[in-house]
């Protein structure tokens, strides 16, 4: 396992100074060779960003690391946009034929998709019935139809950050039926916050574009573009954090902060919650799940380590979690009540 971690670090390492070396150092060259050469330069860069580059991913991260093939349509379109950006008009006609050929590729991506709807629908159903949450429930059922690789679960994490940053005035329905809302913002002031960072994103997108705008006016609307899009995820991780509340019913509690993370166990494998008033800090490890990652008012233990699903990245198991929560008293208070009905009905059941 060890020489595995060390053979991927080491091919990751490989891939990130070759692009550096063909992307960034290809570009500086071709600003810097005389206008006599610069065509037959440019061509060479074509070949390197499209063709040179992608089979040295093959070989380097695809095959060695058995990664899935399908990374290869997403690095070729990465590689023809860059091209796009920084070659001359010539070069671009050939970069839009290529264009036109991944293209295809990705149609067939959605006909195969589409093919799959009504098991993903199945699927999504047979989640939901077990715990109401679309967001999870949706890449769930998307892994178990389409397969667990890395493009699925960009998919999935996509379309939730669009349905919070397009649809944030949508409410939310509960995941858990009869159970007890806590919101996890108001104490740490994340609303204030948020609004200060939007207005200087605001400023910074802005001022970059009319930067960008000296340089190139295509340059400057797609890196807008993508900036607005930044906007869109902002403001969908505060309408989760709003809306996606910690939730205590009779027998389960779900720890959440908006999109970022979720755990559902039962009530019975809570072993503490402790309120902290100052900077946490363990020998033991724990799960920083926050709105700020190193920050948090209550640690709350398990007696068995607890499944942390992310909707960026890979799960991951905690004994404990450093988290936000707003009125700790009411909710320690709650989670008692609800606990020692919990273990009433249990004896009653034997």
């Amino acid at each position: 396992m060890a020489a595995l971690l060390l053979k991927s670090n080491r091919n990751i390492i490989l891939i990130t100074v070759l692009a550096l070396l063909i992307f960034l150092g290809g570009t500086f060259m071709l600003h810097t060779v005389p206008i006599s050469v610069k065509n037959k330069v440019a061509n060479g860069l074509l070949a390197d960003f499209v063709i040179t580059f992608p089979v040295l991913f093959y070989f380097i991260i695809v095959r060695p690391l058995k990664v899935s093939v399908k990374r290869m349509l997403f690095v070729i379109s990465l590689c023809c946009g860059f091209a796009y950006l920084v070659l001359p008009q010539h070069q671009r006609e050939y970069i839009l034929q290529i264009r036109k050929l991944t293209a295809v590729a990705e149609l067939l991506f959605i006909i195969y998709a589409v093919t799959k709807f009504n098991k993903l629908r199945k699927a999504y159903k047979a989640h939901q019935l077990l715990l109401t949450d679309p967001i999870y429930n949706l890449r769930a059922a998307m892994a178990e139809i389409m397969g667990e690789s890395v493009a699925v679960k960009i998919i999935a994490s996509e379309l939730a950050v669009l349905r919070y940053g397009l649809l944030f005035w949508r409410k939310e329905t509960p995941a858990l039926k009869a159970s007890r809302s806590f919101s996890t913002h108001k104490e740490f002031g994340y609303v204030a916050i948020w609004c200060i960072l939007l207005l200087a994103v605001m400023v910074e997108i802005t001022a970059f574009h009319f930067l960008l705008m000296k340089w190139s006016h295509l340059a400057a609307n797609i890196v807008t573009g993508l900036s607005l899009y930044g906007v869109i995820f902002f403001v969908a991780d505060l309408s989760a954090v709003i809306k996606r509340k910690v939730l205590i019913s009779d027998e389960q509690i779900i720890l959440r902060t908006g999109l970022r993370w979720r755990v559902c166990t039962d009530l019975n494998n809570i072993s503490a919650v402790t309120k902290i008033t100052n900077d946490y800090h363990s020998a033991d490890p724990f799960f920083k799940g926050g709105i700020s990652k190193n920050s948090g008012n209550m640690l709350i233990t398990f007696k068995e380590p607890v499944k942390v699903d992310k909707l960026y990245g890979a799960s991951k198991e905690a004994n404990s979690i450093l988290m936000h929560i707003d009125d700790f008293e009411l909710f320690a208070v709650t989670l008692r009540c609800r606990e020692l009905r919990c273990a009433k009905l249990a004896v009653l059941h034997c």
